[in-house]
């Protein structure tokens, strides 16, 4: 392993694209390894011990293909495997993904819807956090489970519409931030946005970027050799289309 060896990175689908578009601005001399799981999805249905089961097993393929460090682009598998994947592999990189709860909050926000899949918002690392970074900052955050959503925007299908009687069942709680925590909702931001009334969206895959860049550097396992993307698993080429056409998120 080298610091010219790509960084491998997984999800179930598409979602993890847009952790990818981050990477890939923070980092643009690095190769990257995109594996999605297709086969796999949705994560967010399927048990705790299934998941971890699953996030070892791509792990260990995208090492056996060179990579030098893994992040895992996926709330839900983050939730349930990363602890494992760091004990594991102890002389790899493993970062996963959090809710950007901690953004929202320093940004002065007090009451912070967090949208996750259901497997995600029964996951104790997941209310853990919420719970931790409410009595840090003395606010609130509340998970809010969004069943479904993940394969609607698979699918190109997510709309307004499902984010309004989503919301409606958080009103007297009068949210003044929204935090992600599903990669795949960065795709329904617009959606989001629309039915909110324009509330802030946050998204933690740039701090999953930066992260990223920092135990590279400690490790001095940054490349030096110019950057790609190789997309694997993608019999379809769903996801390489998904790319092309909403990959490079800028908004």
């Amino acid at each position: 392993m080298s610091p010219d060896s790509p960084i491998g990175v997984f999800d179930s689908g598409v979602g993890g694209l847009s952790v990818l578009s981050a990477l890939v601005r923070e980092l643009p001399g690095e190769r990257f390894l995109y594996f999605g799981d297709r086969a796999n999805a949705p994560y967010g249905e399927k048990t705790h011990e299934r998941i971890a089961e699953i996030s070892l097993a791509n792990s260990e393929m995208l090492l056996s293909l060179g990579a030098k460090a893994l992040v895992v682009a996926c709330n839900t598998a983050t939730a349930a495997s990363v602890e494992l994947l760091r004990e594991r592999f102890p002389d790899v990189p493993v970062i996963g993904i959090e809710p950007a709860v901690k953004p929202a909050f320093e940004a002065g926000c007090r009451t912070v819807l967090v949208l996750a899949t259901p497997r995600t918002t029964s996951e104790e690392r997941f209310t853990s956090l919420l719970e931790r970074r409410s009595r840090e900052y003395g606010g609130k955050a509340v998970g809010v489970p969004c069943p479904g959503l993940s394969e609607l925007i698979e699918e190109d299908r997510a709309d307004a519409g499902y984010f309004e009687k989503l919301f409606a069942g958080y009103a007297d709680l009068s949210p003044d931030g929204i935090a992600l925590g599903c990669t795949h909702y960065r795709f329904a931001v617009k959606q989001i946005r629309q039915a909110s009334g324009g509330i802030p969206v946050f998204d933690g895959a740039e701090g999953t970027a930066r992260r990223c860049r920092r135990l590279l550097e400690e490790r001095k396992m940054l490349s030096v050799s110019g950057g790609g993307i190789e997309f694997i698993g993608d019999a379809d080429g769903r996801i390489l289309r998904f790319w092309e056409k909403k990959g490079k998120i800028n908004d």
